[in-house]
């Protein structure tokens, strides 16, 4: 059986990371909250967070990993948490935490929201996993400058060259196929995917005391059977991208992805996923 239907847009995230929202809480989401974690302790060094004072923006929050993270270190802050996907706030918007407030945006045109278009509103700006899949990340990055007070803090969280999942596919693909070769995961090929690449353009807009480093967070799952339960039931438009990208019969490549998974990455409890995450002050 060869893929037939056409690879997926990533251009358009409202409706595709919409339909992901559950599974992406359920996985990724848990794997972006090991980083998240991180990264708020980070910043915490370099510009505290008070209660109450501190109003922080969560661009591209996805189902709430940051949000949770910085809420539950914290509680009582306030947050505003916005996204492109309304499933996703949904999702967020279900676990009624005190003070957070959800808002249905564009990262890089938060002048278009209300609460967000005034110019120097937080104290923090963070985004997680997000600007990876934006056609212009420095626009995103321009926003969220924009929009902190001076001396304020942000921070940014980018999926590396080396990710998991993708890596598993590509590994098992190519048991079947020596020249398969993985599909960009982003809209922009060119996508920022090193600490030099962020901290360039933490630069560029004027950011300060710029601290960038490499964190591995785990992909955790049970076994063998969860992960293929992941891969081929999330409805992740990433996933989607790189299954239809194979163009081999499928049923050998998800046989393969199984072997792959249970001799070199011990039935799938061994997966590991790169980051660079980075701060920097107004």
């Amino acid at each position: 059986m060869s893929a037939s239907k056409d690879v997926p847009d990533l251009t358009n995230p409202a409706e595709s990371w919409s339909t992901a929202s559950t599974s992406y809480a359920e996985r990724v989401g848990r794997m972006s909250r090991h980083a998240a974690n991180h990264l708020i302790h980070i910043s915490h060094d370099l510009h505290p967070f008070r209660v109450p004072g501190s109003y922080v923006l969560d661009n591209g929050a996805g189902t709430g990993p940051l949000t949770d993270a910085v809420t539950e270190l914290f509680p009582g802050i306030r947050v505003l948490a916005a996204d492109v996907a309304p499933g996703m706030l949904e999702t967020l918007d279900a676990k009624q935490i005190h003070n957070v407030t959800t808002r249905v945006a564009d990262a890089s045109e938060l002048n278009n929201v209300a609460a967000l278009g005034t110019d120097a509103s937080f104290t923090h700006a963070f985004s997680t996993f997000m600007v990876m899949f934006t056609l212009e990340p420095l626009n995103v990055v321009r926003e969220m400058h924009r929009v902190l007070e001076p001396g304020g803090l942000i921070g940014l969280g980018i999926w590396g060259e080396r990710l998991g999942p993708n890596t598993l596919w590509e590994e098992a693909c190519q048991t079947l196929d020596p020249t398969y070769k993985l599909p960009s995961p982003f809209a922009d090929p060119n996508a920022w995917r090193t600490e030099d690449e962020i901290a360039q353009a933490f630069t560029q807009l004027g950011f300060k005391e710029i601290h960038t480093e490499i964190y591995k967070v785990p992909f955790e799952f049970e076994n063998t059977a969860a992960y293929l339960k992941f891969w081929y039931g999330a409805k992740n438009p990433v996933a989607d991208r790189f299954k239809l990208s194979f163009k081999g019969d499928q049923e050998e490549a998800k046989k393969a992805l199984e072997k792959v998974l249970k001799e070199r990455y011990n039935d799938a409890k061994s997966i590991f996923v790169e980051t660079v995450l980075a701060i920097g002050r107004k």
